[in-house]
């Protein structure tokens, strides 16, 4: 007889409730891989800032006021991780026409890493589930 799909996923949650929360820097590199390797090679990961709420105005106005000064630079994008206890980790990055990060001269990707505990109703509402929002 099958598992109930509830049943099956209490199992995953139960599965990874007893695993140790994943170092910050080990997040961003792992969303840094899905964006492209060569950002790995040259980025050099910064120490998360922690704050308590994120709000879609605030990725805004980083967007708006923080962008470099490089023909480079295309769009934004913002990608976090929700359901870790840790808080949600998000990596606000600046990105080409090809969607791969920008880096400054020194290698490392023009952007931030954030670990929120919450997010506003707005940018919940944006992300709508998912992981990654565009920002053009």
């Amino acid at each position: 007889m099958a598992d109930d799909p509830q049943s099956a996923h209490e199992r995953k949650l139960r599965r990874w409730a007893n695993e140790a929360p994943p170092d910050p820097t080990e997040a961003i590199v792992g969303v840094l891989q899905l964006l492209g390797k060569a950002a790995i090679k040259r980025a050099q990961v910064p120490r998360p800032r922690h704050l308590d709420l994120l709000t879609f105005d605030e990725i805004v106005r980083y967007f708006v006021e923080e962008r470099p000064d490089t023909p480079e630079v295309d769009h934004g994008a913002l990608l976090i991780r929700q359901g870790l206890a840790s808080g949600i980790p998000c990596l606000q990055l600046f990105v080409d026409s090809a969607n791969r990060p920008c880096l400054s001269p020194t290698g490392s990707p023009h952007g931030r890493f954030m670990v929120a505990r919450r997010l506003d109703r707005e940018l919940t509402a944006m992300l709508g589930g998912r992981e990654l929002i565009i920002f053009e």
